[in-house]
């Protein structure tokens, strides 16, 4: 009777939680998968020497539980992005000299570009209409396009919604850093071969994060490049084949700026 006690309450100490403080199994599946993230259920039953008809599913199971745990961070919620930039256009009818009145700053770069912080990020504006968007981590997509209405519509530069939607549809990504965390110190590496051709850089043991894996990636520059010219092209070969339409281009409405 007492073996069979003792037997009970070993199992009933199989299914503890996480938290608590007894050595349960899965509280060792926990801590195995806290070392090694890529360990199989047949690893974990030859590390662990687990018992059971049906070990191996209950080591499966609690893999799941490891890799869900929020709380914790476990398996891929240990990823973060850092640095989540992009770019987007606005019409070259919004006036910066009013801009500088509403919130955004002068600076003294040869290209005249304006900036503006908040909370959720910065933007940069250049004299071409172009907008560059970096987004605070944790970063989303919500937050980018808040971050560019908190910039124009908020400070009422921009203030018909079919010119706000036509911004908004414009907002491309085009990098970020992937942090991944790894629990360890690691050495100094950084790998830029495909920085050029593909626009990805690795690096770890970073100064700023010496536990983490960093992977860099962009839309490369001659790509962005070809694609505006490419857009260019597109206008004047539309404009070429529809002669009137070249009687018809004139500054657009400016109902829509301050």
């Amino acid at each position: 009777m007492a073996g069979r006690s003792k037997s009970s309450r070993f199992s009933s100490e199989d299914h503890n939680d996480y938290d608590g403080y007894g050595l349960s199994v899965r509280q060792r599946v926990f801590r195995e998968l806290d070392k090694n993230p890529l360990l199989t259920p047949s690893a974990l039953h030859s590390i662990l020497k687990v018992d059971g008809k049906n070990c191996l599913q209950l080591l499966a199971n609690y893999k799941t539980q490891w890799r869900h745990n929020y709380r914790n961070m476990r398996g891929l919620n240990c990823l973060s992005f850092h640095n989540v930039r992009g770019n987007a256009r606005v019409p070259l009818d919004v006036c910066r000299v009013e801009a500088v009145k509403r919130g955004w700053t002068g600076t003294r770069a040869r290209n005249r570009m304006l900036v503006r912080k908040d909370d959720l990020g910065r933007l940069e504006w250049f004299e071409t209409g172009l907008v560059k968007v970096w987004v605070r981590k944790p970063a989303t997509e919500g937050k980018a396009v808040q971050l560019l209405a908190n910039g124009f519509t908020k400070t009422e530069l921009i203030w018909d919604m079919r010119v706000w939607e036509r911004v908004r549809r414009s907002l491309r990504f085009h990098g970020a850093t992937l942090a991944v965390e790894t629990g360890v110190h690691l050495p100094y590496v950084c790998v830029e071969l495909l920085k050029e051709s593909n626009g990805v850089k690795v690096k770890m043991g970073d100064a700023s994060d010496p536990t983490k894996l960093e992977i860099e990636f962009c839309y490369p520059k001659w790509a962005e490049r070809n694609e505006r010219l490419l857009e260019q092209m597109h206008d004047v070969l539309k404009r070429l084949s529809d002669p009137s339409s070249t009687s018809q281009l004139k500054r657009g409405d400016v109902d829509y700026v301050t």
